[in-house]
């Protein structure tokens, strides 16, 4: 490349930190993890999260049952807007 007077330009990527207030809260331990002696799926909680593969946004949910931390359901597809 230098022989030939070409130049390479390239842009490294750059991590800007952000703050923000979102989910700040304080919150209050409702269960206290006290489920040893609680009957299985008496308490289920989940998690909805969105990924972007390629260019499409997906979402993935899952149901956890807290007494063993075992998933007992999930979904995922993608968002149709």
């Amino acid at each position: 490349m230098a022989e030939e007077g070409s130049i390479s330009h390239y842009t490294i990527a750059q991590f800007k930190a952000t703050t923000s207030n979102v989910n700040e809260e304080k919150v209050t331990k409702v269960l206290n993890r006290a489920l040893i002696h609680q009957p299985e799926l008496a308490v289920v909680v989940s998690d909805l999260t969105f990924v972007r593969v390629n260019v499409k946004w997906h979402y993935v949910c899952l149901f956890l049952n807290l007494f063993n931390r075992e998933i007992i359901g999930h979904s995922a597809a993608p968002i149709k807007l």
